[in-house]
């Protein structure tokens, strides 16, 4: 039983790996919004729009949101992978026969 090409179902994506893929790119978008908020990245972004920098006068501020940018950098893809592996765990425990 052959089916010519133009008969073959498209591709489907699953509504769980929609999901998935919609938490990774929140993850994503979270952290590209916390490195715009780093000042040194910001000075970069004026840098390379306008070709002049802004002077700084805001040491601590600068310092706090370059640290949590980099916290989130660094726990982000275990706090996913955690995240992702309680979902599944949970799930399976539905879906399991009783």
């Amino acid at each position: 039983m052959n089916q010519s090409p133009s008969q073959r179902r498209p591709p489907q994506i699953s509504i769980a790996f929609m999901l998935m893929l919609m938490l990774i790119f929140s993850f994503i978008s979270a952290g590209l919004f916390y490195a715009s908020r780093v000042p040194a990245i910001q000075n970069e972004i004026m840098m390379l729009v306008t070709g002049e920098v802004p002077e700084t006068t805001e040491e601590d501020s600068a310092r706090v949101a370059q640290i949590t940018f980099v916290m989130f950098t660094y726990t982000s893809p275990l706090l996913l992978a955690g995240f992702i592996s309680t979902g599944m765990a949970v799930l399976r425990w539905f879906q399991r026969p009783r």
